[in-house]
């Protein structure tokens, strides 16, 4: 529902103490999660009470509509707890940019009484994926390989579908329909992130009436370009990114709090491990780089926050900011790395949290929208003016 006068936008400060006193339910619900391939309908509701899938939703569709640098900070929180939990709520975050897109009666259906309403997005390379113009809207067909919260998810944002008149290509589309008409393939069965749920959809003659459509036709030299601006799509990967810096600030946590109990550090002469010069210097470090990850997430967030409303960010810039992004990644990556030799051969033990606050870091930062060596392609390609982006993200 549109946002009532009485309403008042919650404080940065109040939104990111609301995320931080949900950690202790997602940790105790983590297991669950992971176990389940979903994020618990208890961790939703959380989320839900505490106008956490408010935060880049637009005023006028009684979201809290907050600068990047607000959002990102609070999804680093839910990911310190959950990792999982975080990637959702960071993926519906994203998501709404998206479906912001759609014709204003499809927008005024969804949002008209559920401004909490959950999104995700998803896209395809299937060579069968087609979408069909019927009277109405198209009729769908094809398979999403990867849609995280598709069993929890309100909303499925569509990207990039090819649309078909009487047998001839003519543009492509982004969509927008309840996953529950879509056949589900349980296919996430991988060594992290298990509780994003992040399996297959199938479209079987869904039909997608015009008020969920956004259409683009081929351009005049018979190509398809993309309905969704460059800048939108970069800013979701931030979204997702800082849940995964969250992953690294919660492994941290975890690895002080054992050092806290001041148990010995084993085959030495410490009888308390916090005391150990190399233990306390491995720790620092850590931090440390963590912190250098935060900052480059921050740094990134504030590039999009500076770029003027309804414009794009340049290509050089673009490419900047995914280089940042990287880096970020990959300071916590080599943090995590130092708290897991800090936490021992038992840190891999199934029942110690740090191994599962690694696996969502490594499987998270693969998301192919944050794959290193193309971003890096991109970024020398810009620095030397060698050639145009080969990311098609980009």
């Amino acid at each position: 529902m549109p946002q009532s006068a009485a309403e008042r936008v919650p404080t940065r400060e109040e939104l990111i103490g609301r995320a931080q006193e949900l950690i202790p339910l997602l940790r105790r619900n983590a297991d669950r999660t992971e176990k389940e391939s979903k994020v618990p309908d208890e961790n939703i509701t959380a989320l839900r009470d505490a106008g956490l899938f408010r935060l880049s939703t637009p005023a006028k569709w009684g979201g809290w509509e907050l600068p990047m640098r607000h959002q990102v900070e609070i999804l680093s929180e839910l990911g310190r707890g959950c990792p999982s939990t975080g990637w959702i709520a960071a993926n519906h975050a994203a998501s709404v940019d998206l479906v912001m897109l759609m014709p204003e009666p499809g927008l005024e259906e969804i949002y008209g009484d559920r401004p909490d309403a959950v999104m995700l997005s998803a896209a395809s390379l299937d060579p069968e994926l087609r979408a069909d113009k019927v009277a109405g809207g198209l009729k769908v067909n094809g398979r999403f390989p990867y849609a995280s919260g598709c069993e929890l998810s309100d909303w499925a944002f569509l990207a990039w579908v090819p649309v078909y008149e009487d047998g001839r290509h003519i543009g492509v589309a982004n969509l927008l329909a309840p996953p529950t008409g879509l056949r589900i393939e349980h296919t996430w069965k991988v060594a992290g992130l298990l509780g994003t749920g992040t399996h297959a959809m199938v479209a079987e003659d869904l039909t997608v009436p015009d008020r969920f459509v956004q259409f683009a036709p081929l351009r005049a030299d018979g190509e398809a370009g993309s309905p969704i601006a460059p800048t939108v799509l970069i800013k979701g990967n931030l979204h997702s990114l800082s849940s995964l810096v969250g992953a690294a600030r919660g492994a941290l946590d975890v690895v002080r709090a054992k050092l806290e109990e001041h148990k010995p550090l084993a085959f030495s002469t410490y009888s308390r491990a916090i005391d150990s010069m190399a233990v306390q210097q491995e720790f620092a470090e850590a931090t440390h780089l963590i912190d250098t990850g935060i900052l480059h997430m921050l740094a990134v967030a504030d590039g999009f926050d500076a770029v003027p409303e309804g414009e794009e960010a340049s290509v050089a810039e673009r490419a900047r900011l995914r280089m940042h992004m990287v880096t970020s990644l990959e300071r916590c990556r080599e943090a995590m790395q130092r708290l897991l030799d800090l936490a021992g051969t038992s840190g891999f033990a199934q029942a110690n949290p740090v191994q599962r606050y690694w696996r969502d870091l490594e499987i998270g930062s693969r998301h192919t929208a944050l794959n290193r060596p193309m971003i890096f392609e991109d970024y020398a390609r810009t620095l030397l003016g060698t050639g145009d982006p080969v990311s098609l993200l980009f």
